[in-house]
């Protein structure tokens, strides 16, 4: 495991800058993930890997790489989030698995799935972004559907991270309800390991029913 490089798009996160991001964040009522991800803070302490703090958990949808936030004015913050109401009025809430837990080449993550309603929810999201901001706007690489519990922060062994997790979060899984996502304007500390955000507006699924 390496230390950790947050994205712009496929190049690195400009020094200083904020980015906007959908992500999908959980709920208070999401008790089962608490408990797992708590219990995984637990089995990492040991190693170079900086938590993510509950408040700032998320799975990311999609990143808005055209421009930094500083320069993305509150009137086309507001068209975004109206355009991903009217996308994603017709979208229904869902639940997820989060887990197993993984030791990754940077970090830990679970892994989410089913995929379908995902992938669906981010081509639905990046569409809507499309509309407001032009088809340049969303150059984040498509991934495999993940929440980050931590960020390795120096080199350490993957294997003994994996083989902790296994033995010691049990269970290794807990549901998650998607039922909104959340426009956010994300700082990224490099040093500390850090993501936190200023949040913008939750917008609901399914609002249109």
């Amino acid at each position: 495991m390496k230390p950790f490089v947050f994205q712009h798009a496929q190049d690195v996160w400009p020094e200083g800058e904020t980015l906007l991001h959908v992500y999908i964040c959980p709920r208070e009522q999401d008790r089962e993930l608490t408990a797992l991800v708590t219990h995984a803070y637990d089995a990492l302490k040991d190693f170079p890997i900086t938590p993510v703090a509950l408040p700032w958990l998320h799975i990311t949808v999609d990143q808005i790489t055209d421009r930094v936030g500083a320069i993305i004015p509150p009137t086309e913050r507001w068209a975004l989030v109206d355009e991903l109401g009217k996308h994603l009025a017709g979208v229904e809430p869902f639940d997820i698995m989060i887990g197993s837990l993984m030791s990754y080449a940077t970090g830990v993550i679970a892994d989410v799935h089913p995929d379908e309603p995902l992938n669906d929810l981010h081509t639905t999201v990046r569409a809507a972004i499309q509309t407001v901001r032009g088809p340049d706007a969303t150059g984040y690489p498509t991934k495999v559907p993940h929440l980050t519990l931590g960020y390795a922060a120096a080199e350490c062994d993957s294997d003994q991270v994996q083989r902790r997790l296994r033995n010691g979060v049990r269970p290794g899984h807990a549901p998650m309800r998607v039922d909104a996502v959340h426009l956010v304007d994300v700082t990224a500390d490099a040093q500390a390991k850090t993501i936190t955000w200023d949040h913008v507006a939750a917008i609901p699924l399914g609002a249109g029913s």
